[in-house]
């Protein structure tokens, strides 16, 4: 008898949709607040229909007021509600850094537990044609956060099955999904299913090197995976799904087992991911030979040109990762 699940067919954006639905049916505490959530549907349209269902009262649309709305639902949180606030760019989470980092992901240890801090902030990350100021993946500053919890979807799957635990949990959480990947479609599991948080997912078995990555990124790597695997280079690729926590012992039973580790990220090199993956997987099985590429130290463009030169893409991937490996 077959276990696996039957699944149905959905865009992104609609299995985030579907999550959030499902929780705020569960849970009458849980709200959504930021701009555009309400009527309109979500900047994305990964909120189309709830403002029917939901009404104002759950839908609340904000001024563009970031600092203000994850202050409010820090607030809210702390009160027994639990918020998912909403930041169109990830680049606009930064004015809101004293209520997430000084706030929420403190409150628990503030007050030796009596009070937790149980919202989500979904942003959106990632180069799209939107120039320096809408287009950052600051997703390392997050990781180094006690108490705050970071996941990055990459599939359908994973972006509806990571949303419902993230609006489960005590968090707080950031839930960072990619412009590139709203119209993306995949299969979801027809019943509720949720994704528990760190857990990585192995997309492409491999025997060569192991490629490390999340959110559009594994995109990339799967597809210079197919460009190497012309070539007999064979590319384990493994999506971290959450970065923090992070699942440090399926990263390092596939370097251990594929002998090189290859670091793929949108963001900067610079004391980013790769850096902080490749330093807790060596500290538990030994230094292995690794590489790592990210995007150009330098503000991406909104000219399609120079956005495309900055970002990293199937074809530079796949050289470098062949460098590391047949150098």
């Amino acid at each position: 008898m077959s276990t696996e699940l039957a699944t149905t067919r959905m865009f992104f954006r609609e299995a985030v949709r579907r999550a959030v639905e499902e929780e705020m049916a569960r849970d009458p505490r849980i709200f959504v607040l930021g701009q555009d959530v309400g009527s309109f549907g979500g900047s994305y349209r990964e909120f189309d229909g709830l403002f029917a269902i939901f009404g104002p009262e759950r839908m609340r649309d904000t001024p563009v007021a970031e600092a203000a709305t994850i202050g409010i639902a820090a607030g809210a949180a702390a009160a027994g509600f639990r918020p998912l606030a909403v930041i169109t760019y990830m680049d606009f989470l930064m004015l809101g850094f004293d209520a997430l980092i000084n706030y929420a992901a403190k409150l628990r240890y503030k007050t030796a537990g009596a009070l937790t801090a149980p919202m989500v902030v979904k942003t959106t990350a990632g180069a799209q044609g939107q120039g320096v100021a809408h287009s950052q993946c600051i997703e390392a500053w997050l990781m180094s956060v006690p108490g705050l919890k970071v996941v990055a979807p990459s599939t359908p799957a994973d972006a509806y099955g990571l949303m419902k635990s993230a609006l489960r949990s005590d968090g707080p959480v950031v839930y960072i999904d990619h412009k590139r990947l709203f119209p993306t479609p995949g299969n979801v599991p027809v019943e509720p299913a949720i994704v528990p948080f760190g857990q990585a997912a192995i997309r492409r078995e491999g025997t060569d090197v192991s490629v490390v990555c999340h959110g559009y990124m594994v995109r990339v790597a799967l597809e210079a995976a197919d460009l190497l695997a012309g070539e007999g280079l064979s590319c384990e690729v493994i999506d971290l799904r959450s970065l923090a926590p992070m699942d440090v012992e399926t990263l390092a039973a596939s370097v251990e087992r594929t002998g090189r580790l290859f670091t793929l990220e949108e963001g900067q090199v610079t004391c980013g991911v790769g850096v902080e993956v490749a330093t807790r997987i060596f500290a538990r099985i030994g230094n292995r030979p690794w590489s790592r590429l990210g995007a150009l130290p330098a503000p991406v463009s909104s000219n399609p040109v120079l956005e495309a030169a900055c970002i990293p893409d199937p074809a530079r991937s796949a050289a470098a990762i062949r460098a590391l490996v047949r150098p």
